[in-house]
């Protein structure tokens, strides 16, 4: 089973943005949908190349703007949650302690990352799951009622607080058996290193037992690095990390050299969202992130000389390049590929990729060379259990 089918963009999700699309557009199918284009366009430069120094626009109370955001980059922040939940329940074996999971998240927006949480635990059988969702606009907060009873059902109950992800102040009271705060931290740039500690420490307030907090955030060197210098001094001391790192050490990465720690992992876009990138020409063949959980849970320890991939898996001639972090270092490995045809050779890389966590008997080194690609072996992948 491919990742793509078992970490699907549900249907009834899909369904429920298109029609927001045909309501805002005032039309109907793939002409509201064509409708949506220059709006994904504007919110796309919004996120990127005319991203403001201090405050986001809320650009949800325009109807048209939150149907884009809907049909286009909600799809991918609900993908993205999915494939790092999928590390932390499938690779660290993370279960809520309560039968009945409470989930708050943090500057929900309509509903990306939370209502992706829940649908997750849901397909695990966890049997009962409560979201509240907290944002500064009414608007999201109205539509994020509405995506979770569309994919949740009316059995799952979603409730919304007018707040904001940087001020605990403002947050419900309660405890929470998952804590989300997707793509927050970047709108949070008055924080500095101290501040977000203590910011996290808020968190860690509201958790209950063997809860979890999953914090994600943009791939860009810029977010991703902010979000790792937190991650580690949390793992220093503060917390257990058990995504996406294997350990407490820090990441080597940080700071060196021209790349850094993010995520990069295939997806299937839903029709909707690659028919309105017909005229956007956006990559849409992959989801980029970075990520980091931390959870007091009592899981069972990973077995030793893991190693978890950093980099995309290169095909060269008479061999597969990667490069790894095991035990808190670097190791650029390369995997002989004798033997094999072109077809296999393939069919070897296509079964692990940047995320994924390998073993092989080497000891640590800098730079290594299997003897065959007997010895690699992929522990772990998101197409796993």
């Amino acid at each position: 089973m491919s990742p793509t089918d078992r970490l699907a963009y549900p249907g009834s999700a899909e369904a429920f943005w298109v029609g927001h699309a045909e309501l805002a557009a005032e039309r109907a199918g793939e002409e509201a949908l064509e409708r949506m284009t220059p709006a994904v366009a504007h919110l796309s430069d919004l996120f990127t190349i005319e991203r403001p120094e201090r405050k986001f626009p809320d650009y949800f109370a325009d109807p048209r703007l939150l149907a884009a955001y809907g049909v286009f980059f909600l799809p991918q922040s609900f993908t993205r949650t999915s494939f790092a939940l999928a590390q932390v329940c499938g690779l660290r074996g993370w279960r809520p302690a309560s039968p009945a999971a409470a989930i708050l998240d943090l500057g929900c927006g309509p509903g990306s990352c939370g209502v992706a949480a829940a649908h997750r635990l849901r397909q695990l059988g966890v049997a009962e799951v409560r979201l509240t969702g907290v944002d500064k606009s009414p608007s999201a907060l109205a539509a994020m009622e509405s995506f979770g009873r569309a994919v949740l059902g009316p059995d799952a109950p979603v409730r919304t607080r007018i707040g904001d992800a940087a001020r605990p102040e403002t947050w419900p009271d309660g405890r929470f058996d998952l804590i989300v705060a997707g793509f927050v931290l970047n709108e949070m740039p008055q924080l500095d290193a101290a501040a977000l500690l203590r910011w996290f420490g808020e968190l860690k307030a509201r958790l209950a037992p063997g809860g979890l907090i999953l914090i994600l955030e943009p791939a860009l060197r810029i977010t991703a690095e902010r979000l790792q210098r937190l991650s580690d001094a949390v793992a220093a001391g503060e917390m257990t990390r058990i995504a996406p790192e294997l350990d407490a050490r820090p990441d080597p990465q940080l700071g060196v050299g021209e790349h850094w720690s993010h995520e990069t992992r295939a997806w299937e876009a839903p029709a909707s969202t690659a028919f309105v990138n017909r005229h956007l020409h956006r990559d849409l063949r992959e989801v980029r992130f970075s990520f980091a959980a931390f959870s007091a849970a009592p899981l069972a320890p990973l077995p030793a000389g893991l190693s978890r991939l950093v980099s995309d898996v290169q095909i060269i001639k008479g061999l597969l390049r990667f490069i790894a972090v095991r035990e808190g270092r670097i190791e650029s490995v390369e995997v002989p590929t004798r033997g094999l045809s072109k077809h296999e050779v393939k069919q070897l890389a296509a079964r692990f990729g940047r995320g994924d966590v390998v073993r092989y008997s080497h000891a640590p080194a800098p730079k290594l060379r299997l003897a065959n690609h007997g010895e690699l072996e992929v522990f772990w992948t998101p197409a796993g259990p």
